[in-house]
């Protein structure tokens, strides 16, 4: 039975526009005040992926992509990912850089560098790794220690030059991630 695609949540930044039944969100104006979650928590092993539809605007910095322990119906919606790097609740790649705590780590890729048509994903594995992927292609492993007790939201901050993401997580199928299961991964 083929699962149904995952929409962004109903609460999401004011200069977000939600179509295709929620599951396109487009940033209508300025550089920020753009963020979406997942409108449900993701599972651990599973992807939220998203596809980079519309790039411009003369603005510096791209897309932002990671999870939230914070259910977006009892949070406040932040006005970007800047605002986040020092929570707890969050842990986000912006550019090369994964935040977390007031922690940063570095990785070897770099989300300015998405292009449109590419996807970009991220997931908590079965042992507590925060791994990003592009066009489903394993980046590694940016974060070790995300507890997985908790229900995990997917978070995105459509930030600078990003403008437009196309949801890809599909929910009752959603794919999975991990060093046992490559082969299920795909762009």
């Amino acid at each position: 039975m083929a699962g149904r695609v995952g929409a962004f949540h109903r609460k999401h930044g004011q200069n977000i526009l939600l179509s295709e039944d929620d599951t396109v969100a487009q940033r209508v104006e300025s550089y920020n005040k753009a963020v979406v979650f997942s409108e449900q928590p993701i599972p651990i092993g599973s992807m939220f992926q998203v596809k980079l539809q519309d790039k411009g605007g003369g603005w510096a910095g791209s897309i932002r992509l990671g999870f939230t322990l914070l259910c977006p119906d009892d949070s406040p919606v932040p006005s970007g990912a800047l605002d986040l790097y020092k929570s707890d609740d969050y842990w986000i790649l912006s550019a090369s850089t994964v935040h977390h705590g007031g922690q940063e780590r570095r990785v070897d890729f770099n989300l300015e560098s998405v292009n449109v048509g590419q996807s970009v994903a991220c997931c908590i594995s079965k042992d507590g790794e925060l791994h990003y992927y592009i066009d489903g292609q394993d980046q590694g492993a940016g974060w070790t220690g995300v507890p997985m007790d908790r229900p995990l939201w997917g978070f995105a901050d459509i930030y600078g030059l990003a403008k437009k993401i196309k949801s890809e997580f599909v929910y009752d199928e959603l794919m999975s991630c991990g060093e046992d299961s490559d082969a299920d991964v795909t762009g």
